[in-house]
């Protein structure tokens, strides 16, 4: 099975189990953290059944590759060296950090995806900001 099927199948397994649970959901707004939760854990399961190793984001080639102008070497090349330090984050971190910047959730949906405080997805997105300015200041990850 491809991994695409393989995908397809979590989805489906996914959205089965939230409907099956759906009566024990108390509070409806709650709705996005309970299937981020099932799917969260039907992935552990998965990799755990596999005895496959999870892959560090930061060893994930999320994009093709191309040949960058003159004038993007530069930019392409911190946005590397960006990804790779997001992706060594600690996890509550990194969580806050992709949930926030790239799928643009507010602090009110991060918190309640993450079942924290709003205060918590706060505080751990400006820990992520002095960690990232310190590293890619630094010059980590050649």
């Amino acid at each position: 099975m491809g991994w695409v099927d393989d995908l397809d199948d979590m989805v489906q397994e996914t959205f089965l189990r939230a409907f099956r649970g759906l009566s024990r959901l108390q509070d409806p707004a709650r709705f996005a953290a309970y299937v981020h939760r099932i799917a969260q854990n039907i992935s552990v399961d998965r990799l755990r059944r596999t005895g496959k190793e999870p892959v560090a984001l930061d060893e994930l080639e999320l994009e093709p590759e191309r040949q960058p102008s003159a004038a993007t070497d530069i930019r392409e090349e911190r946005l590397a060296r960006m990804r790779k330090l997001v992706g060594r984050l600690p996890e509550a971190l990194r969580e806050a950090v992709l949930l926030f910047y790239f799928e643009q959730k507010s602090h009110a949906e991060i918190a309640a995806m993450l079942e924290v405080t709003e205060a918590a997805v706060n505080q751990r997105l400006h820990r992520a900001r002095l960690h990232l300015k310190q590293a890619f200041g630094e010059g980590e990850v050649t």
